[in-house]
Parts: structure tokens; sequence; C-alpha cells
């Protein structure tokens, strides 16, 4: 199976779709306890921006438990949080345009290096993008370790305390214990029609997209 024609064709397909239905949900323990359970409900229609988002999380940290439930309504193009991700790429390209053509290769070497270990297969009439994503995630953390910190705080300041369970999200998967694993399955129409991210080690991680068309 050729995968780079497989990636075109999905993300051509996902790229001309009205609206996107998706429901996601996590679960992650720290050992024998369960610290973090997280559904979230998300309908988008991209010609429009309007949106609707239904969360319930549960995150329990040294002890505290904190609780999040939200049903929201909102347009994507007024969305606060893009603005956000707009303030961070702008500070990304000032901190990390310095780096001239070696960041830009290196970069380049990244998405070459994640290509390389792609695997795709097919079962059933469902096309499986698979990776293990413990080399990559150590490659991103050498990467970016001197805007890790600046990032982290800028991402807590922010986004809120209800959002920290992101960063247990990915210190658990940044942890040298961790072996994740990715998985993508795609349909006969080269629609996505489900994400599964597993972490596995001294800490665990299951969380599962599913796309409805």
């Amino acid at each position: 199976m050729n995968k780079i024609k497989l990636l075109y064709d999905v993300f051509k397909t996902m790229k001309e779709k009205e609206a996107f239905d998706v429901n996601i949900k996590i679960d992650a323990a720290k050992g024998e306890e369960k610290v973090l359970s997280l559904s979230k409900e998300f309908i988008t229609n991209t010609t429009t921006g309007e949106s609707k988002a239904k969360i319930n999380s549960e995150f329990n940290c040294d002890g505290k438990k904190v609780k999040h439930e939200s049903n929201t309504e909102f347009n994507m193009q007024d969305c606060k949080h893009h603005k956000l991700n707009h303030h961070m790429g702008h500070h990304g390209r000032g901190c990390c345009g310095h780096g001239g053509i070696k960041a830009k290769l290196s970069k380049i070497t990244f998405i070459l290096n994640v290509l390389e270990n792609l695997k795709a297969e097919e079962k059933d009439g469902i096309s499986i993008l698979s990776l293990n994503l413990k080399d990559i995630i150590n490659e991103i953390k050498d990467q970016h370790k001197d805007l890790a910190e600046h990032h982290k705080n800028l991402h807590v300041k922010e986004m809120g305390d209800h959002h920290k369970h992101c960063e247990f999200i990915k210190a658990l998967l940044c942890s040298e214990n961790s072996n994740a694993e990715l998985n993508i399955y795609i349909n006969k129409n080269n629609e996505v029609e489900k994400i599964e991210v597993s972490a596995k080690g001294e800490n665990s991680l299951n969380a599962l997209v599913n796309f409805s068309w």
C-alpha cells in the first residue's frame, strides 16, 4: 500500500468536509490509580464556523480531584483559542526563527522520519496507519527542550486550571517509561473513522477519537 498516496487522499477528502462530528474519550492512570477521565463531543461547520462542544472531565492530581462539565456554543472564527494559537505561533516564530536553515532542515528531517516510520496496511476494507510514537516524541523533546517551560507556563496561564489535564497527557506521553502507539483507521471513502492512541508503562493512557460522517 502506498502510504503517501493514502495520506494525500485522506487530507484531500477531509479538507472538503463541511462538517465534523467528533467524539473523544481519554482515560489515564498512574500505576493503579486512575487520574484522568475525559469525554468530549464536538460538532463544527467548517463553512460558517458554528460549533458546539460538550465536555465532561475528572482529574485527580496529588489527591486533589477536579471536575469540569460544560456545554458551549461558539463560532470558531471568533474563538479565543484560535487567537491563542495565533499568539503562540507568532511568538514561536520569533523564538525559533533564529535557527535559520538548520531549524528548517530539522523540521523537514522530522517529517521525513515520521513518514519513514509510518506503517500502512489494509484489513477487511479498512486502511490502517500505525506509528510507534516513542522515538518521535523523544525527537520533539530534543528539538524543543529550550522552549518547553516557556510554552508550558503560557499554556497554563492562558487556558486555565481545567486544562491542566493537557499537561498531564503531555508528561505521560513524554515519560521515559512510556511506549505510545498511534493507529488511524480509514474507510474506503478516504474518511478517518477513528484514531487510537495508547501508552503503556509505569503510567497508562488510552485515547479514542471517533468521527461520524
